[in-house]
């Protein structure tokens, strides 16, 4: 048998993964990766497109588990909830991606009678945008002016306007 007459089926694909929960089955996995691309108005109504933006990837998937030895579904329930609860960002992998920095923030079960002997699961997950973040510490020596504020202006005499008609009456003072 040639190399192009073996099905493709008998290559193994990655094992799809929430964090460390494998998915016994895939029903459907959908993924929006969208760049937005702003527009600023200028004369006359036209606008000008300047800059754009990576938004964070969305992942949607239907999944289901069945009763394994040793792994029941109400564990394999608990396991999902307990990965939405930590709020601890995780990896999924498909055969197509890896999604790093993920988290799940809808997670529906259904139960009916397709799905009464499986666990029926539907979430979708969103990426976290991770940046590093640092402080630095300046000598006061380095500073400038440490310890000074600016000095006082006399900006005028300041008052509310006690009516509206007062007010107008200022403006053609």
């Amino acid at each position: 048998m040639s190399f192009l007459n073996t099905p493709i089926s008998i290559f193994a694909s990655k094992q799809r993964q929430l964090g460390s929960i494998k998915i016994d089955v895939i029903i459907s996995e959908t993924t929006n990766d969208t760049l937005t691309i702003t527009k600023q108005p200028v004369q006359q109504g036209a606008s000008i497109t300047d800059h754009a933006y990576k938004e964070p990837t969305a992942f949607a998937c239907e999944a289901r588990w069945k009763d394994n030895i040793g792994v029941s579904l109400s564990k394999v329930y608990q396991n999902l909830l307990d990965l939405q609860n930590s709020r601890t960002p995780f990896t999924i992998v498909t055969p197509k991606r890896i999604y790093n920095n993920m988290l799940i923030n809808v997670l529906t079960q259904t139960t009916d009678k397709s799905t009464e002997n499986c666990l029926a699961i539907q979430l979708t997950a969103t990426e976290v945008i991770i940046v590093p973040v640092t402080t630095t510490q300046v000598p006061r020596s380095q500073q400038k002016n440490p310890g000074k504020t600016g000095a006082t202006q006399n900006a005028g005499k300041k008052s509310a306007l006690a009516t509206a008609a007062q007010g107008i009456q200022a403006l053609f003072q």
